[in-house]
């Protein structure tokens, strides 16, 4: 008898015992879903110009780190279309541009970034964004990359452009389906030089921007198939008092409104946000586009924009609360991180191996993996995993585009604990910020049984461990103390002559 088989009458034996108990404590799984999620992902900026560089082994372990089922399992990539960097003085924060002038590209350019957007698109991510920090400088106010600002009546040729180079790529099959025209619009990132490529689009200048790129892309057919971004302001305080100013104008081309959330916002800020943004315009999606460098503690207390390196736990536990408020508190189907690979180390490697896993304040807290900034003086081509990549793992193995989020009600419901169902099981991503061992008693709507589970706390990285296990009518999944938890609950077939169910699962196993 094969695995599968045993495993499906273990599941239908436990699912009748299921129907036949009582009540039940803990806390209780809706059967109705409360949201679809999209994407779980990060940005390609800016490290691809210096990974480019590293051996292709180095390149491909990467490329499955970051989006194989094996790695992080990303299924959304944002690669970042570049201005030409005139002005910027960081060179890995400059990258190249197509545009040579109008109608005229130079498709070898940025073949840094363009190998990491293939890799993304050949392992099958789903979702595709570019992004653009700057128009190309011949388009600027100020013909540079940064320090600078959009031009207002050059709507139409930078629209061009982004048409031109998505269609491009969509030739090659890389089907890029979303584009964000002005990422941070609120900032130039100035004064020159500048450590960034950065252009200002004020308020009443970003109707015209979102307009144009939708009139061209409706001249080469994208219209129906690449969504409009808008506008990736910086914080959720400078989107809410600008929104009403611009939007509206344009409200009906733009496929989600995504944001940044560098305010590092509370509770009830986001839910605020969220209330404001349903009120001006019914129906319209938000997504979390952005997010990086703070230190803090696990439970979020202490977090802001700051410096600093922290690879441990801690520092990871706190940045998956804000995945888990983002899915939670404003109901958002789609969370990036900001750069998903980063030099920010502050510390040598070579000279102090250990260096890597402790905190330090020089580096900053900017990736999930990370390289030494020194590669091409000392050839350290090695990746450095942190613990926000083992935790972020969960997230993007278990958080898939079309599963969808069950609420959690009752004593064990909590702000940290996600329900994320297939058509197969139950997801349950559990976080423990606390100091001591918890457990976490779930009921379901329908027949589960246990399957595997797995966890990253300060001496484990996604390591399988001990599933949830039954108690009455109750599955109760252990908890250990500052760790993220996936728990896997299988929904079972059961065929039972006198009585029926109201639904029907089939059993399966969910791949890592």
């Amino acid at each position: 008898m094969s695995a599968r088989r045993r495993l499906s009458n273990s599941c239908i034996t436990a699912a009748v015992l299921s129907l036949l108990i009582g009540p039940t404590n803990g806390a209780t799984v809706s059967s109705t879903p409360a949201q679809t999620f999209s994407g779980v992902g990060g940005s390609g900026a800016w490290w691809p110009m210096d990974l480019f560089h590293f051996p292709e082994a180095t390149r491909q372990n990467l490329s499955d780190l970051l989006f194989s089922a094996s790695g992080l399992g990303l299924s959304s990539y944002r690669w970042n279309i570049g201005g030409g960097g005139v002005n910027v003085s960081n060179p890995v924060r400059a990258p190249e541009t197509f545009y040579v002038a109008p109608g005229v590209y130079d498709w070898n350019k940025d073949a840094q970034g363009v190998y990491f957007l293939n890799a993304a698109a050949q392992r099958g991510v789903p979702s595709l964004t570019a992004f653009v920090n700057s128009a190309p400088a011949p388009m600027t106010a100020g013909k540079t990359s940064c320090n600078s600002q959009f031009v207002t009546g050059s709507g139409a040729a930078y629209g061009t452009f982004l048409a031109d180079v998505l269609s491009h790529f969509r030739g090659q099959g890389i089907n890029i389906s979303y584009i964000s025209p002005m990422n941070e619009p609120d900032s130039s990132f100035g004064p020159s030089p500048c450590g960034q490529e950065g252009m200002e689009v004020v308020p009443n200048q970003r109707a015209e921007v979102v307009r144009e790129l939708y009139n061209a892309l409706s001249v080469k057919g994208l219209q129906g198939t690449v969504g409009i971004l808008a506008d990736e302001s910086s914080s959720l305080g400078n989107a809410r008092n600008e929104y009403s100013s611009w939007l509206p104008q344009v409200i009906n081309q733009v496929a989600a409104l995504v944001h940044h959330t560098y305010d590092f916002p509370s509770d009830d800020s986001y839910a605020s946000y969220i209330s404001n943004v349903r009120s001006l315009f019914p129906g319209k999606t938000t997504w979390m586009s952005e997010v990086c460098c703070s230190l803090g503690n696990a439970d979020g207390s202490g977090r802001g924009w700051s410096q600093g390196y922290d690879p441990t736990i801690k520092n990871a536990l706190m940045f998956s609360g804000m995945v888990f408020q983002s899915f939670l508190v404003a109901n958002e189907p789609h969370y990036d991180f900001w750069t998903l690979v980063s030099n920010g180390i502050g510390c040598s490697p070579l000279n102090n191996p250990s260096c890597v896993n402790n905190p330090n304040s020089a580096g900053w807290t900017d990736g999930l993996i990370y390289y030494d900034s020194q590669y091409a003086r000392n050839g350290n081509f090695q990746l450095y995993l942190t613990k926000h990549f083992w935790t972020f793992k969960h997230f993007g193995n278990f958080v898939k585009p079309g599963s969808q989020r069950h609420e959690i009600t009752g004593s064990d419901a909590n702000k940290s604990t996600l329900a994320v169902s297939t058509s197969t099981a139950y997801n349950i991503i559990a976080m423990n910020p606390g100091n001591s061992d918890t457990t976490l008693t779930l009921t379901f709507p329908d027949a589960t049984c246990a399957g595997q589970a797995f966890r990253t706390s300060a001496s484990e990285d996604f390591a399988t461990v001990a599933g949830a296990t039954r108690s009455g009518n109750n599955w109760v999944l252990s908890l250990r103390a500052m760790s993220l938890t996936t728990g896997i609950v299988l929904a079972a077939i059961v065929q039972v002559s006198s009585f029926s169910l109201p639904r029907t699962y089939q059993i399966g196993l969910v791949k890592m």
